[in-house]
């Protein structure tokens, strides 16, 4: 719903533009049918609108195996909401280390981990599970927060 607002934003200030020619040229802004279409890039998006923290969407392989189902994950920086799901039935947890910072999600089977809101400073950061031998086991990934 977020990003529905900022591209609500964004088509406004397109069509409110002055007039011009009707030729088209392809560095022109993309009309608000095309931004619709258009996926955010990042796993973190930032929420402009309000100027909350901005979220980190992450999630165990559903299969079960001891991986994410990303390597590498990108965040503004600030604070970031780090949202952990685990479908599979093998618990799992997050853990964000690096500059300083030391997180860790609940460890969880089955479900989603109640959100975790971290302060990131630019750089970048370890993410991996701290349950057992996973992240021995390849369940590990990298965060360049920006």
């Amino acid at each position: 719903m977020r990003w529905f607002v900022v591209l609500a934003a964004t088509a406004a200030l397109a069509f409110a533009g002055c007039g011009g020619d009707d030729s088209s040229d392809s560095s022109a802004t993309p009309t608000a049918t095309e931004a619709a279409t258009e996926a955010p890039t990042e796993a973190a998006t930032e929420d402009a609108a309000s100027g909350s923290a901005s979220k980190l969407a992450i999630a165990a392989d559903p299969g079960g195996t001891k991986k994410f189902t990303e390597t590498a994950y990108e965040a503004t920086a600030g604070q970031v909401e780090v949202d952990f799901t685990n479908d599979s039935q093998l618990p799992h947890a997050v853990e964000i280390e690096g500059n300083g910072v030391e997180e860790t999600t609940e460890t969880v089977s089955g479900q989603a981990a109640p959100p975790l809101t971290v302060d990131l400073k630019p750089g970048t950061y370890e993410i991996y599970c701290p349950v057992g031998d996973h992240r021995a086991a390849g369940m590990e990934a990298k965060l360049t927060v920006k």
